[in-house]
């Protein structure tokens, strides 16, 4: 496509065959085709049906894309006589690429060719984009020669004196051949033919570039008529010995001839470019990511980013500093806007830079801009050989003055890929800038995590109950505070009003619901659990009532969310979709006062030194009635518990509790004569490493028990309140962002809930933590923000009084 020459050619290896120079004869024209548009089929059938052909210039990896043609389609213009030629893999810029990308794009491409049944000897540089590096990379890779563009009087550039490259090309021309800018929609017949008739007195050779025909949306186009036209006239002037039409191939003959056939230039070996890096699947994503580092080109873009664009507009970019971080940050002016965008993005490449995707994961992006327009994610996905495809497109960002993060998670990549790339654009005329990108998969990107007051999302006692193995959704991302990049929820979930036994599953929305449970419920029952859980890219949570005749009603009030983290730092939060790592049921059951441990380090994709897990833990089928207690394998048993259970009960409880030094965690069975069964379903851990320090990472300790009202101290009174003291205790820093604690009611003298909330907040919130019947012992997970002055508060919602016990496994850093 359309540029001028950005070097010319110098000496290359003295291997190369030349001729001495010959009379002035024929002018020699070529007709060249580039970029492999299905459009151009029937325009090479009239050439051909004139009895010329014309040379081919086709990125293997676009081939058999839509709108492309196909690898059939392309053997047969080879059956009919034109000649396939090298135009790299995916099209890029290679100027502004790395060296061992470059040898990749243009010697896989002849390799891919050729294996597809090509005869592939000549090049054409994508853009006419080229340096003295890439033009020898292409000599190396075995190619006669490389087509430039740009270095001809034509319509597009009218002062230039030369119209026509020297035959035999002069062997510093060889691998960036003359020719004039490309054919495009403001070229007449007769602009065609004076690029001809001007150089048809002092001979030599001359190519015209065509890409489509008919196109309505791009520029570089010309009508079937007005094409067939210029053909037409073509054969006239063969006619009367004033031309000769040539391919490439033919024209090459002459300097590197093929001993089989005097009519083709010699087929060299075929040259495998160098292995691509591995991927990198861990932290983020996307190479330079601060655009730091330069690109090849001195004055160019940032090392491993590179423009896109489509459609009808000017868009410059420029290095400007200082950057939203560091020196340098990229911008992008658009002007003269029609249609179509602009935008900088990660190179679409063959694995240099562009970063790595797994088909089905999502991923989640970020990118701080300021723009005087709306702007939004673009993304493309690679598959096959290298073939870039245009995917999907963000909401749009408004405008902003001042440095505004952009935030967004893709859907599901599509099967079949294995690379994406995204860029921020710009849709109208304005100027974009942008710095700090950052690209994560969802399934492996660490979070920290953001308390907030309880906040009640969910309640369909207000809509309709929940039908047998029904679902509901609630939005948590973009709501309430909570950004729409959010990774995974903190919740606490109660089933109210179930017409019959069944349990609850928490999901991320869009994924198949997981082979667990949050919460197991019998009929009337009311059940709080904790729940944490990854969001969908919709910024959704489903639940599912497994129930096979009963409907139930769900509440969900939210205490916290997680979002993406810039590095992976100890005490980070990695949600997983919820997975079961523990079912004695498929073994024998925990005996009275026995333990059991499992293991999390180093076991279904998590680290082997996590520093503590988050799991649902349930107890079922006990024989009598007891206690559980998690904690850190190869430690005491704290005094703490995490539920408890009567004969025969099912009780779930969400545990975050530490991880010990083997990467296990340890159950206790605190009955002194049943045994009991132990389901453990983990969604996510904690990274190991060392202490947290980073604001919202998790601090474990081992359980320790921070309230207990039963101690000497009065149980708590009808709507009566019981703080206790976090910040400055047992350990715990005097300021932090946030605390886990197992909160549990004993002896409630009549039915009610327990609501925890920050110490000082101005009104308890319309929230719950747990529900309970008199006399019954109901344990739940709490994470809450801490009051100002260091405290939790527990309001006692009942007309009974109730004992109030907290053991505190962590707090998060403010």
């Amino acid at each position: 496509m359309g540029a001028a020459a950005l070097l010319l050619a110098t000496l290359f290896n003295a291997a190369l065959i030349t001729q001495p120079a010959q009379a002035a004869g024929p002018l020699v024209v070529t007709l060249t085709f580039d970029d492999a548009n299905g459009d151009q089929v029937a325009a090479a059938n009239y050439l051909n049906s004139k009895g010329m052909h014309g040379t081919f210039f086709l990125p293997s990896g676009y081939l058999n894309a839509p709108t492309y043609m196909t690898t059939a389609q392309a053997l047969a213009l080879q059956s009919a006589g034109n000649e396939i030629a090298g135009h790299t893999v995916t099209h890029p810029d290679l100027a502004q690429m790395d060296a061992n990308e470059v040898k990749r794009q243009i010697c896989n491409d002849r390799v891919n060719l050729t294996n597809m049944g090509f005869r592939v000897t000549n090049f054409a540089y994508p853009f006419a984009s080229a340096t003295a590096a890439v033009e020898q990379t292409a000599a190396d890779c075995g190619y006669n020669s490389a087509r430039g563009l740009g270095d001809l009087k034509s319509k597009a550039a009218p002062t230039l004196t030369d119209v026509a490259e020297t035959l035999p090309v002069p062997t510093a021309d060889l691998y960036f051949t003359k020719a004039p800018d490309e054919v495009d929609n403001t070229w007449a017949v007769s602009d065609m033919q004076a690029v001809v008739t001007q150089a048809e007195a002092g001979g030599g050779w001359v190519q015209l570039t065509f890409h489509h025909f008919d196109s309505t949306t791009d520029p570089l186009t010309v009508t079937t008529a007005n094409f067939q036209a210029y053909v037409d006239w073509l054969v006239t002037e063969q006619a009367a010995g004033r031309i000769v039409v040539k391919t490439v191939s033919q024209v090459m003959a002459s300097q590197f001839p093929d001993p089989t056939n005097p009519n083709l230039d010699v087929d060299k070996p075929l040259v495998n470019g160098p292995a691509a890096p591995p991927p990198i699947t861990v932290g983020n994503l996307i190479q330079n990511p601060s655009l730091e580092t330069a690109g090849p080109v001195a004055s160019g873009l940032p090392y491993c980013f590179a423009i896109g664009s489509y459609g009808t507009q000017t868009s410059t970019f420029t290095s400007v500093s200082p950057g939203h971080t560091g020196n340098v940050a990229e911008q992008m002016v658009t002007t003269g806007y029609v249609d179509g965008d602009a935008k900088l993005l990660p190179t679409l490449d063959l694995g240099q830079c562009a970063p790595s995707a797994t088909p089905g994961h999502t991923y989640q992006m970020s990118a701080w801009y300021k723009s005087t327009a709306s702007t939004q994610f673009e993304l493309y996905y690679r598959t096959g050989l290298g073939t870039w495809t245009y995917w999907t497109a963000s909401p749009l960002f408004a405008a902003a003055t001042n440095w505004t993060q952009a935030t967004w998670t893709s859907p599901a990549v599509p099967a079949g890929a294995s690379a994406i790339s995204m860029g921020l654009n710009l849709l109208s005329n304005g100027t974009l800038t942008t710095d700090d990108y950052a690209l994560y998969d969802s399934a492996s990107v660490a979070s920290t995590f953001k308390s907030m007051t309880p906040t009640r999302l969910l309640d369909t006692r207000n809509s309709a109950a929940v039908g047998p193995n029904g679902t509901v959704s609630f939005q948590v991302g973009g709501v309430s505070g909570i950004p729409a990049n959010a990774s995974a929820v903190t919740f606490n979930l109660t089933v109210a009003n179930p017409t019959s036994n069944g349990f609850v599953t928490a999901y991320a929305s869009g994924t198949t619901p997981p082979a667990t449970s949050n919460i197991n419920y019998a009929p009337g029952q009311i059940v709080p659990n904790l729940v944490t859980v990854p969001v969908g890219s919709d910024g959704k949570v489903t639940l599912l009532n497994a129930s096979v005749k009963g409907s139930a009603q769900l509440i969900a009030d939210v205490s916290g969310y997680y979002v993406p983290a810039a590095t992976s730092s100890p005490g980070e939060f990695q949600p997983m979709t919820p997975s079961r790592f523990l079912d004695t049921r498929n073994s024998v059951a925990v005996a009275p006062l026995g333990t059991v441990s499992f293991q999390v380090g180093g076991v279904s994709g998590i680290p082997a030194n996590v520093s503590a897990v988050t799991f649902n833990f349930t107890v079922a089928n006990p024989t009598s009635f007891g206690f559980a207690t998690a904690y850190a394998s190869g430690t005491n048993r704290p005094n703490a518990s995490n539920l408890n259970f009567a004969k025969d009960q099912i009780v779930p409880n969400s545990v975050t509790v530490p991880v010990g030094a083997d990467g296990k965690v340890t159950l206790f069975n605190g009955s002194p004569t049943g045994t009991a069964q132990f389901i453990a379903d983990v969604s996510g851990y904690y990274l190991g490493g060392g202490a947290a320090t980073v604001s919202g990472a998790f601090q474990p300790i081992n359980p320790t028990r921070f309230l207990d009202t039963r101690n000497g101290a009065a149980p708590v009174a009808p709507n009566g309140t019981a703080s206790f003291q976090v910040g400055g205790v047992s350990g715990v820093p005097a300021t932090v962002g946030g605390v886990i604690f197992n909160l549990t009611v004993a002896n409630p003298s009549s039915f009610g809930f327990v609501t925890a909330y920050p110490s000082g907040a101005a009104a308890v919130p319309n929230a719950s933590n747990l529900n309970y019947a008199t006399g019954q012992i109901v344990p739940n997970l709490v994470t809450i923000p801490t009051g100002t002055n260091g405290q939790v508060s527990l309001f006692n919602a009942s007309n009974g009084t109730a004992q109030l016990i907290a053991d505190v496994s962590g707090y998060f850093i403010p």
